[in-house]
């Protein structure tokens, strides 16, 4: 990872850092981690390719990059939201899903270019589990808590169960492709990002309370 001392020893400011960071994120998205290549990476991102090379060495440390950034701005937003929640009010249920579901729907989550990535991570091969289980894993243990004590279970296998299931909701609608509305009908309108929150924060409430009565 760059910090700001290396870019200014090296010259690269922290604009074009994250000008390339787009495009490769772009790149991930549309052609996958195999198909993706540092040339088409440097070409969108508008830099020489010997220069990508140079300040982020390999592909696989320019994608842990991306990831690495992209989930810092998502975390940091859950976690604001998420110490915003009063754990002994009655919406503090949906409160905590708000929190979990609204970032990677936002400008946090990097509109649909990284939804493909994100959605992709859960699922992925070693490289992105142990990129989860190092840039995901941290803030998902304090949800998991927070669901824990709000539905006051002493252990935390309830909490984690719901908290992977609602998790599961959110991918399904991420990527925001269209599929969802053709499923209600081909003249649905595409849904907004605030009714696509309602619907998940009630379909994953309920799921929770079931999954905490059982």
């Amino acid at each position: 990872m760059l910090t700001d001392d290396s870019q200014v020893k090296t010259g690269l400011k922290p604009l074009k850092v994250d000008q390339i960071l787009l495009a490769a994120e772009v790149e991930f998205a549309e052609r996958g981690f195999e198909g993706a290549g540092m040339k088409g990476i440097a070409k969108r991102g508008d830099v020489s390719q010997a220069l990508l090379h140079y300040h982020f060495g390999t592909k696989d440390k320019l994608y842990a990059e991306v990831i690495a950034q992209r989930s810092k701005k998502i975390n940091e937003e859950r976690l604001g939201l998420l110490a915003q929640v009063d754990l002994t009010s009655k919406t503090a249920l949906s409160g905590i899903l708000n929190a979990l579901f609204r970032p990677p729907l936002g400008p946090s989550g990097g509109a649909r270019s990284y939804a493909r990535i994100f959605s992709g991570l859960i699922v992925g091969r070693e490289r992105d589990q142990a990129l989860v289980k190092e840039h995901y894993d941290p803030t998902a243990q304090k949800f998991i808590e927070s669901i824990r004590i709000v539905l006051g279970h002493d252990d935390r296998v309830v909490a984690a169960q719901s908290y992977t299931l609602a998790l599961g909701a959110l991918i399904a609608v991420i990527a925001r492709d269209g599929r969802v509305e053709r499923l209600m009908g081909e003249s649905r309108q595409k849904q907004d990002i605030e009714e696509i929150l309602e619907q998940l924060i009630k379909f994953s409430t309920g799921g929770v309370l079931a999954l905490a009565a059982a």
